[in-house]
């Protein structure tokens, strides 16, 4: 080396780049030991303890507070798709039936009875249809 003093900037920088080295070394040392997986994995145990009592918490908050939960909500929507099936089902059913009874009607009509269509026979036909016709007065007498 140079018998020339160093700058105040060199020796900042020697002494940083020094320091660096040092710490690098130490945090090698520290991390290839056993005690730091035990330490990492003891950290971590009680991170994710903390996390489940939290949780579990604030569960219990929004219960005694008498809001829907995320599971409260989650069995509602459950409930709430089973019932439109069923509602589904029932209409299918009632538009079936609906139509035999209109083409009991039509064919008792069709004997020369001349019966004048009811309204529910109306209301299915509408339904069908989509249309609104004038309902009747009242039923066949």
């Amino acid at each position: 080396m140079s018998d020339q003093p160093l700058s105040p900037a060199e020796q900042v920088r020697r002494l940083y780049e020094d320091a660096e080295k040092r710490t690098a070394s130490a945090m090698e040392g520290l991390v290839a030991s056993n005690a730091f997986g035990e330490i990492l994995a003891m950290i971590t145990g009680n991170a994710m303890a903390m996390t489940k009592m939290a949780n579990t918490g604030l569960d219990q908050v929004v219960r005694r507070a008498r809001l829907a939960g995320r599971l409260d909500v989650a069995r509602l929507g459950q409930q709430l798709a089973r019932t439109e099936d069923k509602l589904e089902r029932l209409l299918q059913l009632t538009e079936s039936l609906e139509e035999r009874v209109a083409a009991m009607e039509e064919s008792a009509g069709s004997d020369g009875q001349g019966r004048a269509p009811t309204n529910r026979t109306a209301a299915a036909a509408q339904r069908r249809t989509g249309t609104k016709t004038a309902s009747t007065s009242g039923r066949a007498k």
